[in-house]
């Protein structure tokens, strides 16, 4: 028997992740509002349908992404309104669906604490509802004039990321280059577009649009290079999703990359022999400690930092105040997360 959630009705995002607190307070009355449309985009007449998205609406986390929309847009003087709860609304769609197809091609088992759509439905499910959600929001993004071609630009680079990931999924020699362009394109992108339409939305100047469209790019991959790097240490119970996925199905990740190179050739074999059998039993415990050994994750940190000061150094075309103090303090939360 599957359990039925309870509905989402327009929860406040801070009563979700409390931990964001301040940070959140500027656009704490815009959340509720997202919050608000989002529940009602989660609805279906049709009861499997509904099922399923009443499901998906429990893998909403801190929206990290539909914030920094909000946070652009007020940090060149903007007043959100219903267009931007619209795009954020696009936005929030567009990550949500990314999420179903992520756990499906990593054959993930839990999600924000829950089971994942591939898991609980099976397969065709998953492909099916990701398509259906990013149908929605392209529907949405025709409602906002002037952003619905950025928008599916966005999601048509997003895609073409994930199949550059898949792939190079095996390739141990993968460069650091075409690491950084996977994840530019798969993650960083939607983060960069949100802070772009954002400001766009408010009348900011072309100059501030692309200084605030370049910090969310830098966020972005500050967030998936420590994303890569909990996959490899971080504990199931804690992160509240299934890790462990990119080592199994021989994503080579940043953490792994450098290793690799630390190690060379006359010191790589035994790690070149588990990135070709990344299944076998005890393949993560043994990569965990070569990565500890060497030190890897304060490279890897290192990286990530660089980044968020470039993120920081962009956010100096805006006039300091609220929006601008939570979008500095949203950059080093990125970084708060344990490598």
């Amino acid at each position: 028997m599957i359990d039925r959630p309870e509905e989402p009705s327009g929860l406040d995002i801070l009563t979700l992740a409390p931990e964001l607190g301040k940070m959140y307070e500027p656009i704490s009355d815009d959340l509720v509002a997202l919050n608000r449309y989002l529940a009602e985009e989660f609805r279906s007449t049709e009861p499997f349908v509904h099922d399923l998205l009443m499901h998906i609406a429990r893998y909403r986390g801190k929206q990290i992404r539909p914030a920094v929309l909000f946070l652009a847009s007020r940090a060149v003087g903007g007043e959100p309104d219903e267009a931007h709860s619209k795009c954020a609304g696009v936005v929030e769609l567009i990550h949500t669906a990314t999420l179903v197809h992520d756990d499906l091609l990593d054959d993930a088992k839990i999600r924000r604490r829950v089971e994942t759509v591939n898991k609980r439905w099976g397969d065709r499910a998953a492909v099916l509802l990701g398509d259906f959600i990013y149908s929605r929001g392209f529907s949405i993004s025709t409602e906002v004039r002037g952003v619905s071609r950025l928008l599916a630009d966005t999601t048509h680079t997003i895609c073409e990321g994930e199949l550059l990931q898949v792939g190079s999924a095996g390739e141990v020699d993968l460069t650091e280059e075409r690491y950084f362009e996977i994840i530019e394109k798969k993650t960083a992108v939607l983060y960069g577009m949100a802070c772009r339409v954002g400001a766009k939305l408010s009348k900011g100047t072309k100059k501030q649009v692309e200084a605030l469209e370049r910090y969310g790019l830098c966020l972005g991959m500050a967030f998936q290079i420590a994303d890569d790097a909990l996959d490899l240490i971080g504990d199931e119970a804690m992160v509240g999703k299934s890790l462990g996925t990119d080592l199994k199905n021989g994503k080579m990740t940043l953490p792994l990359i450098r290793l690799r190179t630390i190690l060379g050739e006359a010191k790589g074999q035994e790690l070149r022999w588990i990135l070709e059998n990344p299944r076998e039993i005890g393949a993560r415990p043994r990569v965990q400690k070569m990565l500890k050994e060497h030190q890897v994750f304060e490279s890897v940190r290192s990286t990530a930092e660089k980044f968020i000061a470039e993120a920081l150094k962009c956010l100096e075309v805006v006039p300091a105040g609220p929006a601008r103090d939570s979008l500095e303090t949203l950059a080093s939360f990125v970084l708060e997360r344990d490598l």
